[in-house]
């Protein structure tokens, strides 16, 4: 599969008789749903979901054209060591979401200090097809960083992104507490991530979880891909109380 990633040109099967790209017409039966750990060889079909949500709940080849680059910067980390209670929702035995995150924020940087020569190779041999095109995305991410919560309260970190067609099944309800249950069980804490207003249906599932607000400001961050600023937020919780 090449990087250049359209849902017109690449068709990946979803469910029996349905594909990524096109709304499903009849919910699939429930039975059929299910989350489970997530494992180093769920890496491509992850790094899918992830670039095809990437962008506020869209693909992320508006933004970013490199898929395979994508895939190694932000969900790679979590399965090769630094991540821990990391889960992928699945329809049918499909994957079509996930949640992952890292218990501790120094060993998830720490990780990229220890790859980035790999990264290098990988870009040099030409395994980054579009890495180009991305470089403006990168270079505003650096300036317009993401403002955190105090890592001594809030040590851990979460992404989670289910496909479109997914929604609606109770699947992120599913992950999302199945990951805080783990981090509960292995002594941390607190967690924090990282959203913006636009995430309209994802705020009110951190809403339901007990997410608070730490910090909320405006960012040009998008704007050449979004047309305006967004607002974004940095959320946490403590997980010594239940929500």
């Amino acid at each position: 599969m090449g990087d250049s990633y359209r849902t017109d040109r690449y068709k990946l099967r979803l469910l029996p008789g349905y594909y990524l790209g096109q709304a499903l017409m009849t919910p699939p039966p429930q039975n059929l749903s299910r989350i489970r750990p997530a494992q180093p060889e769920d890496l491509e079909t992850m790094g899918r979901v992830a670039y095809l949500t990437g962008f506020f709940g869209e693909s992320a080849a508006v933004y970013f054209p490199s898929l395979s680059l994508f895939r190694d910067l932000w969900i790679k980390p979590y399965l090769y060591g630094a991540g821990m209670c990391n889960w992928l929702a699945e329809l049918d035995g499909i994957v079509v979401g996930y949640i992952v995150g890292a218990s501790d924020t120094q060993v998830y940087r720490q990780y990229f200090l220890r790859s980035a020569f790999e990264m290098l190779k990988n870009a040099m041999a030409g395994k980054y097809p579009g890495l180009v095109g991305c470089v403006p995305y990168l270079l505003r991410a650096a300036w317009y960083s993401n403002r955190r919560a105090p890592a001594e309260l809030y040590p851990a970190h979460l992404h989670i992104n289910l496909l479109p067609q997914a929604r609606g099944f109770g699947l992120g309800h599913q992950l999302l507490e199945a990951h805080l249950n783990c981090l509960r069980a292995r002594g941390v804490r607190g967690v924090q991530l990282s959203t913006t207003r636009e995430n309209d249906r994802a705020l009110k599932l951190y809403e339901k979880f007990g997410f608070e607000v730490y910090i909320e400001w405006r960012s040009p961050l998008w704007k050449p891909w979004l047309g305006r600023e967004a607002t974004h937020l940095t959320l946490v919780k403590d997980l010594r109380a239940q929500y």
